[in-house]
């Protein structure tokens, strides 16, 4: 368990803080250069930096940079991810989380210990800890930013119609909208980003399988969402990188699958992430299903952003 202490005044101002600096997914190592240099410096970047699943290419899970203790001034101290190593032979040896210390929105994480091999043992042991918790303040973050760009036509149309509420900022539209699916789309010149929705009874449990999913999937994609070419259509990628699932929580219960799209007939594809839930005042399941087009760019980030919106859905409950 990783020890969080949080300070007051997450995501704003009020405390008389600096805005957080550094982009989306950044994260600033505090350590000497010896130790970043060392099999402790290695480990932490092959952590940080491991690929990101789900990708048709390869990127880092995060953009990690190097500062010493003693170049850590307040230029460095507004960054929005900070990992600060506390090494001495009286300490204890654990992993700590503070909030908003010299800037907002800020996660500081310390990594205290006696020695080099027992802090490099601590990050072995709290890394799946320590990631959750930068992925965490990113989806915090994009979310924050989402909401005040709220469409409220949007959220408004998804709580009547699919019994949900769900943060969708400007910029996207409906392409196609009815009992059993619907298409969210926002486009630029370089990308498009997308959020499915598909609607179904729910009958039994074999329904949150992966191959239900990626069934259904398959089935409403080719029905509804359709490539440049005639005769061409979305389906799922099933042998490159076949799609994988994984339970999120009982409350809704909520299935979790990711894999990458292409289109039957065309040569487009890409990323896409799926959210399954239950939704049992309807008796219906809810796949929330987001995709994302970017041939030129960076993948990371934009699913992020598309993820993010998801990660806001919640099924109204005052109906």
């Amino acid at each position: 368990m990783v020890c969080c202490m949080a300070c007051k005044g997450w995501g704003s101002q009020g405390n008389g803080l600096l805005s957080s600096s550094g982009r989306s997914g950044e994260v600033l190592i505090v350590c000497s250069d010896n130790m970043w240099k060392s099999l402790l410096g290695d480990s932490l970047q092959a952590i940080l930096m491991q690929p990101v699943v789900n990708l048709p290419q390869q990127e880092p899970l995060f953009t990690v940079t190097h500062v010493t203790q003693a170049n850590f001034t307040k230029a460095y101290q507004k960054e929005r991810n900070i990992i600060h190593f506390n090494i001495h032979p009286q300490n204890e040896n654990k992993v700590s989380a503070k909030y908003d210390v010299w800037a907002t929105p800020q996660l500081l994480i310390t990594i205290t210990a006696q020695s080099e091999q027992d802090a490099a043992e601590q990050l072995s042991l709290k890394q799946k800890e320590i990631i959750d918790l930068i992925m965490t303040c990113e989806w915090k973050r994009f979310q924050r930013s989402h909401k005040s760009r709220q469409n409220f036509q949007i959220s408004n149309i998804l709580k009547e119609k699919y019994h949900f509420n769900m943060v969708v900022p400007e910029g996207y539209n409906f392409s196609i909208k009815n009992e059993e699916f619907a298409w969210l789309r926002k486009e630029t010149k370089d990308w498009g980003q997308s959020i499915l929705i598909f609607v179904e009874n729910y009958t039994d449990t074999s329904q949150f399988s992966t191959e239900h999913i990626i069934a259904l999937r398959n089935a409403m994609t080719k029905k509804y969402v359709f490539g440049p070419t005639d005769s061409s259509y979305m389906t799922t990628e099933m042998n490159y990188l076949p799609p994988v699932s994984t339970f999120v929580t009982n409350e809704p219960y909520t299935i979790k699958t990711e894999g990458l799209w292409k289109l039957e007939g065309d040569f487009m594809g890409g990323p896409f992430v799926s959210y399954t839930l239950l939704d049992t005042r309807h008796n219906k399941i809810i796949t929330i299903d987001g995709f994302l087009y970017a041939p030129s760019d960076t993948k990371r980030d934009l699913m992020r952003q598309v993820e993010a919106v998801i990660k806001t859905a919640a099924f109204v409950q005052d109906e």
